[in-house]
């Protein structure tokens, strides 16, 4: 089907000049108070005076009336008559020859191009008419039925002179005269198609009666007053030639006319050459005629005077006079006890549908120019408010408007409530309406979603006219109203904007990824939209096809539910999970009556949209902790003791100290920095020791041994540096299985070197090793980890412990104090699995490493998490002091904290001018629980003691004393 031009002008100012308003009694209804806001009082309709037209004008801010009424340089009537020279009669009969026949116009003032804006043009002088003689009038022309005819059906016996032009043809039919031509010849350019039907008459005549006829009925059983009053009212069938090029063809109904009744005035073809609209237009314009009844006095009258002759507030009610045409002429479809003749008329209310959902964040009451196309498509908005109500709401709005002088906003807010409805709340539904575009869902209120659709039985035909304006791009389904289409994975972090204006809405359309979120749920995610909380904007979130559905969505699916904002504003969907789709819903409901002015209000506003993992809600009894039965120099400290004074070329001294106890029962120990033997026979250690940047320790039983790098005669760490420069420090390590094989895995970090200080060194990226169980002296692969968010490795809490099938991976965000605790996880215990890990928010569980949040602030670089009790005990220093020799635990529900509770377990002794080196320049750090050598409530805890002093000398401090740089273990009892 062919698109139409779009231009029905329901014009103009005569209204002021018509008797008042003949109204339908309302229907028996609640009469709420007039809306006023935006609402400005004016004096009440009279006769046209200038001088009053002028001043009201001025006060209103609009320009003079008679004073700036400009239609172009080749227009010279207006100024003739400021002038004063010539009268206002001549200047009315004069400009109304311009637009019929210019010939007939004097040379001097014959316009000499075309008249621009010849619709505001033919208006402007109809105003100006209202101080002349309807006898100089040539529209007001009064025109009554013959009291007989030569013949039945014989119109064209008795040609009538209208307007400057001869009318070959008038037919009077019940309250209605038309006048028109006909065509000589198929290929004239004017006139009606000579085809008649039986009856003798025009066959597209009798169409336009006919349609008229169904639509009168139609207006009067909805209780529309539809009386011509003392005469017919006129339908002009084909202007002349000069009208059909300045108005191209488009149909209008003027509040003035024949009988000096509104009149509707129609091209000879309805500009596109489709036998449609001899149908449809009519219907159109008809109800045109009907509003006009209720829109003849007050401010509205003034307004529609005013937007012609320069002002622009006419649009404010010319969207509700064209959306409200739209709805009655589907009615007048409706409402016939027949089916449509013409099938394809009865669907062109609609063809403007994508005008307007296609760019909903406009205001709901825009207008462009006159003949603009988004007004027309605004028709969803009257069928939506009477399928909320009834089909009298739309004439209590006319109702409204003419006897309380209001804008329809105004009117329309006023008529919810008399219907009890909450204006925010119908606009929301509104906009979710729009969306669906399918079927009323859900029962009655309280029902959250009960109007939540339309019941209509053309939204597939709305759906065709919307067809692949940009909005097809989604699995929802083709045709739906302009929208943001996002895929939304685990770990999705942004923030989305859109313009709204009053009225106006925005849709989002977040779909789940398939097997993104948490794989031991379902590989679902919680999603979560942040609002903003703007008082302007209603919100909801649709869900569609929520977990346990068929892999695919209908186009036009039923809704799981609706969601609303909490009290912070945000929107949670929990179960968020592939195939489903959350389409967030957001309307702003602060309306502006001006059109005009609401056009031009468009607010940006955004919204944070994330797709996060739910935390962890475990519940356990947490209580200060209780520590005691404390006893230091525990085991294995005396074991390590005893191996490095009799190793000949083994561990003699190393920090970290972390522990795993591999399948066949030995203990691994781990150590970064480690100084290899022999010592001296007197303890000391000699200049010489290598030291290498890792090393393992293995205990079998009370029998120590170490693996490092390289050989016996040349030893390496076990981690050799990428290049110059560069070390390999290691973290904590744990067992691998994967694929039915166990392995060892160490997380490393490596630093680098950047000038000659103490402390001219950083921090570069974490790695992690992967060893097998039957070598580990070297790693059998080494994969980089994430290292955007800091160091991780700090503590490891393996899927066997964790009590959810993840590997907790402990970090921080390193500075000299005040250090940020970082968590990670992976499902399993495979940490390689890097495009797996999940880093913690205080809102949730997100892919992204950038967007971890910070967990205990104070920890340590090294610290440990170990499962005791049915809760997490973490153990660190307080590195919100520097080199504090304070140990704390702490306890949590869950191994992703929060950790609480914190209670001391002990104070390294060893530190400091008052510890038991009485040496300021001795500290101790990195305590570490070892889970390998715990049971019950009894923990073994290690710590590692160094000195400042890093002199290679007989006097250094790790030579002189070896003592100082050996982990020092101690056990303790928790309740």
């Amino acid at each position: 089907m062919r698109r139409l031009a779009q231009v029905c002008i329901a014009a103009v100012a005569a209204t002021l000049l018509a008797a008042p308003a003949a109204q339908a009694e309302p229907d028996p209804a609640p009469d709420p108070a007039p809306d006023t806001t935006g609402h400005t009082g004016v004096p009440q309709a009279h006769e046209f005076d200038s001088a009053i037209a002028d001043a009201f004008a001025q006060s209103q801010g609009f320009p003079s009336l008679t004073g700036e009424a400009d239609f172009g340089s080749d227009e010279h009537i207006v100024d003739a008559h400021r002038e004063g020279e010539i009268n206002t009669a001549e200047a009315v009969e004069y400009g109304l020859a311009s637009l019929t026949d210019p010939e007939s116009v004097p040379e001097e003032l014959r316009p000499t191009g075309p008249i621009e804006d010849p619709e505001r043009y033919l208006a402007y002088l109809s105003a100006q008419g209202a101080e002349v003689d309807p006898a100089r009038n040539p529209l007001r022309q009064t025109i009554t039925a013959p009291e007989s005819s030569t013949a039945q059906y014989d119109d064209c016996a008795s040609p009538l002179e209208y307007n400057f032009h001869d009318y070959e043809c008038q037919a009077f039919v019940g309250d209605f005269v038309f006048l028109y031509d006909v065509k000589d010849d198929p290929s004239d350019e004017r006139g009606l198609p000579a085809d008649v039907n039986g009856n003798g008459r025009l066959s597209v005549v009798q169409d336009m009666m006919n349609a008229i006829a169904e639509a009168q009925a139609a207006y009067e059983e909805l209780g529309f007053e539809v009386d011509p009053g003392d005469g017919p009212w006129g339908v002009v069938v084909g202007l002349n030639e000069t009208q059909e090029g300045w108005f191209q063809g488009h149909p209008f109904a003027l509040p003035f006319g024949i009988n000096d009744q509104p009149m509707i005035i129609m091209p000879s073809d309805p500009g596109w050459h489709d036998s449609d609209n001899y149908d449809y237009v009519p219907r159109h314009e008809f109800f045109h005629i009907v509003q006009y009844q209720y829109w003849d006095t007050g401010e509205v009258g003034w307004v529609y005077l005013l937007n012609w002759l320069g002002g622009s507030a006419f649009k404010s009610m010319n969207w509700w006079m064209e959306s409200t045409a739209e709805w009655a002429t589907a009615q007048s479809y409706r409402l016939q006890d027949w089916d449509p003749a013409n099938p394809a008329a009865a669907e062109l209310y609609a063809r403007n549908v994508d005008e307007f959902l296609g760019d909903p964040g406009r205001a709901l009451n825009a207008a462009g120019e006159l003949g603009a196309s988004r007004q027309y498509g605004a028709f969803v908005l009257p069928t939506y408010l009477s399928e909320r109500t009834d089909r009298a709401f739309v004439r209590r709005t006319w109702e409204r408007i003419a006897s309380n002088d209001e804008y329809p906003i105004a009117a329309i807010t006023a008529t919810l409530a008399g219907y009890g409805l909450d204006r925010d709340s119908t606009l929301l539904g509104f906009a979710v309406a729009n969306y669906r575009l399918a079927a009323e869902q859900g029962g009655a209120p309280p029902n959250p979603m009960a109007g939540y659709g339309y019941d209509d039985p053309d939204r597939e035909l709305w759906r065709d006219y919307l067809g692949d304006d940009g909005t097809d791009d989604h699995v929802l389904g083709l045709d739906r109203p302009a929208r943001t289409v996002r895929a939304v994975p685990l770990g999705h972090d942004e923030t989305y904007t859109a313009a709204i204006e009053p009225g106006g809405a925005a849709y989002f359309d977040f779909s789940a990824v398939e097997k993104s979120g948490d794989p031991a749920d379902g590989y679902e995610s919680t999603l979560t939209l942040d609002t903003g909380n703007h008082d302007e904007l209603e919100y909801v979130a649709l869900v569609w096809s929520p977990v346990g559905s068929p892999g695919s969505l209908a186009e036009y699916p039923t809704a799981a539910r609706a969601v609303y904002p909490n009290a912070n504003g945000v929107i949670t969907v929990t179960d968020f999970a592939s195939p489903m789709v959350v389409t967030l819903i957001a309307a702003r409901t602060d309306l502006n009556h001006d059109s005009a002015e609401a056009d031009e209000d468009g607010r940006d506003y955004s919204w944070r949209v994330r797709a996060l993992i739910p935390l962890d809600k475990r519940s356990c009894d947490l209580s200060d902790l209780d520590v005691g039965n404390l006893e230091a120099d525990a085991a294995p400290q005396q074991l390590f003791l005893d191996y490095a004074d009799s190793t000949p070329n083994g561990w003699t001294g190393g920090d970290s100290t972390y522990s795993v106890r591999l399948p066949d029962g030995d203990l691994l120990w781990l150590f970064s920095d480690t100084f290899l033997g022999p010592l001296n026979d007197d303890g000391t250690r000699p200049t010489s020791a290598p030291l290498v940047n890792s090393t393992f320790v293995r205990q079998d039983g009370n029998s120590l041994s170490t693996i490092q790098g390289g050989t016996a005669a040349d030893p390496a760490a076990i981690m050799p540096p990428s290049e110059a420069n560069h070390w390999f420090w290691l973290g904590d390590g744990m067992i691998s299985r994967q694929s039915g094989v166990d392995y060892l895995q160490v997380v490393y970090q490596e630093y680098y070197r950047y000038g000659t200080g103490a402390w001219d060194w950083a921090f570069k990226r974490n790695v992690v090793a992967t060893f097998s169980l039957n070598d580990l002296s070297e790693p059998l692969r080494v994969d980089e980890l994430p290292s955007q968010a800091g160091a991780w490795g700090s503590a490891l809490l393996p899927a066997s412990q964790s009590g959810d099938g993840y590997t907790y991976v402990y970090g921080l965000a390193d500075a000299q104090t005040n250090k940020k605790q970082r968590i990670a996880r992976v499902h399993g215990s495979n940490l390689n699995a890097v495009d797996k890990w999940q880093y913690w928010t205080p809102d949730g569980w997100t892919a992204y490493e950038s967007d971890a949040g910070i967990g205990l602030n104070g920890i340590a670089n090294e610290y440990s998490v170990t499962k005791w009790n049915g809760q997490y005990v973490l153990v660190s220093q307080d590195s919100t002091l520097a080199f504090d020799n304070e140990v704390y635990a702490y306890t949590s529900c869950s191994p992703a904290g929060p950790f609480t509770n914190q209670s001391l377990i002990f104070a390294m002794p060893e530190t400091g001018p008052w510890g038991s080196y009485g040496d300021k320049d001795v500290f101790a750090y990195n305590p570490h629980i070892h889970q390998t050598l715990s049971s019950g409530n009894t923990f073994t805890l290690s710590y590692n003691v160094n000195h400042f002093d890093t002199t290679v000398g007989p006097d250094g401090a790790h030579y002189r004393d070896p003592s100082i740089y050996q982990p020092r273990f101690i056990t303790f009892t928790l309740s």
